[in-house]
């Protein structure tokens, strides 16, 4: 019984190592713990630092246009010429052209006179001539004129041109026993003439006039001239011209523009006529000088010598 006992005892004694030589079955060794030196070589924490206080925010501020700075802007971000001309378009939708309205069009064309007009104008009026002339039991003072003028303007507050002229100055009749008379007066004249324009717009025009020139007189007589004792009288016409005499006239008139080249001219004009009295071409007594007063009405068309 001793010597079983003996035996278990060596057994278990045996055990531990042999446990401790089987290979991986030894147990991880720990970390050893750090040296009191080192301990004492690493620096201690200090305290933890203070968190700042809140500071309170200041209330927003709206900038105003005039204290607002202007946004920097960086050289990648410059719009260029092309990026002014042409708007972005997004990626990946088709550009979309706008409808561009088209301009309206004027309600009617302007109105733009010849700008260095020549004014080509024909008048149609009636003439009066106050004064009587001697030897005539009848008379008629009133005639007929048609005239036709050309002017140019030198500026447009001034003109020059030409006027031809014809017109009746009445006719006169006279009964001398078995002699009698009719007589027809007509002159035809040439004149230089200048008009001023106070007044001057795109539909209205004012002006005064001034003429200088030369006009003959002309007679046209018919009648029955007596032979002389018991025959009777004979019938007998004839016609005939003075030589060219002076005359001047003046006076005032107005265009109304129908269109930028047609116009409507109306005018009163007033002339002496230094015509002679004596047998004119011994067909009829000369009126002598006489004066006359016309208002006529006239179209005429501008031709623009500066286009």
């Amino acid at each position: 019984m001793r010597l079983f006992s003996r035996l278990v005892l060596v057994l278990l004694g045996l055990a531990p190592s042999a446990v401790a030589q089987v290979p991986g079955s030894e147990a991880p060794a720990k970390e050893p713990a750090p040296a009191a030196a080192e301990r004492a070589a690493l620096p201690e924490p200090g305290p933890a630092p203070a968190e700042p206080a809140p500071v309170a925010s200041p209330e927003p501020v709206s900038p105003t246009p005039e204290s607002a700075p202007a946004p920097e802007k960086s050289p990648e971000s410059a719009p260029t010429a092309s990026d002014a001309s042409t708007p972005a378009e997004p990626i990946g939708r088709p550009s979309e052209v706008a409808p561009q309205k088209a301009a309206p069009l004027p309600a009617s064309a302007p109105w733009i006179r010849a700008h260095a007009p020549l004014t080509l104008d024909g008048r149609l009026g009636f003439l009066v001539r106050p004064e009587s002339s001697a030897g005539f039991d009848e008379e008629s003072h009133v005639g007929a004129e048609l005239g036709l003028s050309l002017y140019m303007d030198l500026k447009r507050e001034l003109a020059v041109g030409v006027e031809i002229e014809r017109a009746s100055l009445g006719h006169g009749s006279a009964v001398s026993g078995p002699s009698t008379v009719s007589v027809d007066y007509t002159t035809t004249s040439a004149v230089l003439g200048v008009r001023a324009y106070p007044k001057r717009s795109e539909l209205f025009d004012l002006f005064v006039g001034l003429q200088l020139g030369l006009g003959i007189q002309g007679v046209s007589a018919a009648g029955t001239r007596s032979s002389g004792g018991l025959a009777p009288a004979t019938a007998y016409k004839c016609s005939g011209a003075d030589s060219p005499a002076l005359q001047i006239g003046g006076g005032v008139g107005a265009r109304l523009m129908l269109s930028p080249r047609w116009g409507l001219t109306g005018r009163v004009n007033g002339t002496g006529r230094a015509f002679g009295s004596d047998q004119v071409d011994a067909c009829a007594q000369g009126l002598g000088t006489a004066t006359t007063i016309s208002a006529s009405l006239g179209v005429g068309y501008d031709f623009d010598l500066d286009p």
